[in-house]
């Protein structure tokens, strides 16, 4: 299926004078059965080399009945798969690892990527177990805490992230707004410089029962789906929603208690297996954000300039230019919002705050009230 796919590609270009070769590594764990497991694993590498390549892509992992179905793959590829050679092939702790070199077009058809370098502070909520009890085997209660670190972890070196609650954040129904937007988003914002709120629950991980000698003499598989939600707390729009699957085998003993926190969980089979899945949900995520226009709150203005809450730590850079947007409150919760055509440049950037002067006539006539905001323009 997935050589299908990628010659559909190979057909899009039939003319061409040289390609690059990439090489990327991908695994899976066996459980999964054989075929199946090196599926999954040819996909990840060659998703992995067109990335290299400068590919932008996304990845879905599906599910039927428990069953891996393999991965959905949308591919907007500034190269292209012309052919593929796994040149290893091996097994290693319950897993099989394949090693492939691909062969990719540059192509003529490259799309244009987001220029701005705004980085949004980004609020990373408690990721919860939605059916604890599914915890008992292995007591692994703490897995949503584990998951919650080992994602940030993942996410600092390209996301802005300013703060990790405690908690999870409740829906507030009575807010005007999709009913995913989180209560406490304009708390979050003001306060925290959080404009990205990141939630998730871990939806199943359930793993089969059965006798004792079961256990002793067979691999049990362990399943894991976790539901992710990326959403934009000044607008309310939801800029990532996806559930991510994947299965490999347990390798404890049934009354075993096993400790997520530790290494030696993550380099355990199912660690390994959840531990690829969370590089493709940190890869969709800073995806799913990159292209954001930074909007900045007016703190004050003055003869010195206006005073704008965002900074170097956003990627706020001296130069840099913004519109103005008129925002006015209605009813608490609607608000009315124009663009008006004063643009003002960065004149100073530090680290949390940046100043701004007019860029033209228009700009110096034009009012600003509190409550204004300024849009980046690229």
């Amino acid at each position: 299926m997935l050589k299908n796919v990628f010659a559909s590609l190979l057909l899009l270009s039939p003319f061409f004078t040289h390609a690059d070769w990439y090489q990327a590594e991908g695994s899976a764990p066996l459980s999964l059965g054989t075929e199946t497991a090196r599926q999954q694993a040819l996909e990840q590498a060659l998703s992995d080399a067109l990335l290299q390549s400068g590919a932008s892509l996304n990845t879905m992992q599906s599910a039927t009945n428990g069953t891996y179905g393999g991965q959905q793959l949308d591919i907007s590829a500034q190269g292209e798969l012309m052919d593929y050679l796994i040149i290893d092939e091996r097994k290693k702790q319950g897993r099989l690892w394949l090693t492939v070199r691909a062969d990719i077009w540059p192509g003529e058809r490259r799309q244009e990527q987001c220029a701005g370098r705004y980085r949004p502070g980004l609020a990373l909520t408690a990721i919860t177990l939605r059916h604890p009890e599914q915890g008992s085997t292995g007591q692994i209660y703490e897995l949503g805490a584990a998951i919650s670190s080992r994602l940030s972890s993942m996410l600092t070196p390209a996301v802005n992230i300013t703060s990790s609650t405690g908690q999870p954040l409740d829906t507030d129904t009575a807010l005007p707004r999709d009913a995913g937007l989180r209560k406490g988003s304009d708390v979050l914002t003001s306060r925290r410089q959080a404009r990205l709120l990141l939630s998730g629950s871990i939806e199943d991980i359930s793993i089969e029962d059965g006798h004792w000698t079961k256990w002793t003499f067979s691999d049990i598989p362990r399943e894991f789906r976790m539901r992710i939600v990326l959403e934009d707390s000044l607008t309310g729009d939801v800029l990532l929603q996806r559930d991510y699957q994947t299965r490999s085998s347990w390798d404890y003993k049934k009354h075993d208690k096993v400790n997520v926190h530790q290494q030696s969980f993550w380099h355990s089979a199912y660690g390994q297996a959840v531990n690829q899945l969370l590089q493709n949900v940190s890869r969709d995520l800073v995806k799913a954000q990159a292209c954001i226009k930074a909007v900045g709150n007016i703190m004050q203005q003055s003869d010195d300039g206006i005073l704008m809450d965002l900074g170097r730590r956003e990627g706020i850079q001296t130069g840099d230019k913004f519109t103005l947007m008129h925002r006015r409150q209605l009813t608490p919760g609607y608000y009315s919002e124009s663009t008006s055509g004063a643009t003002f440049v960065v004149q100073q950037s530090h680290a949390g705050y940046s100043i701004l002067v007019p860029a033209g006539q228009e700009a110096k006539i034009t009012p600003v009230t509190p409550g204004d905001r300024l849009v980046q323009l690229w």
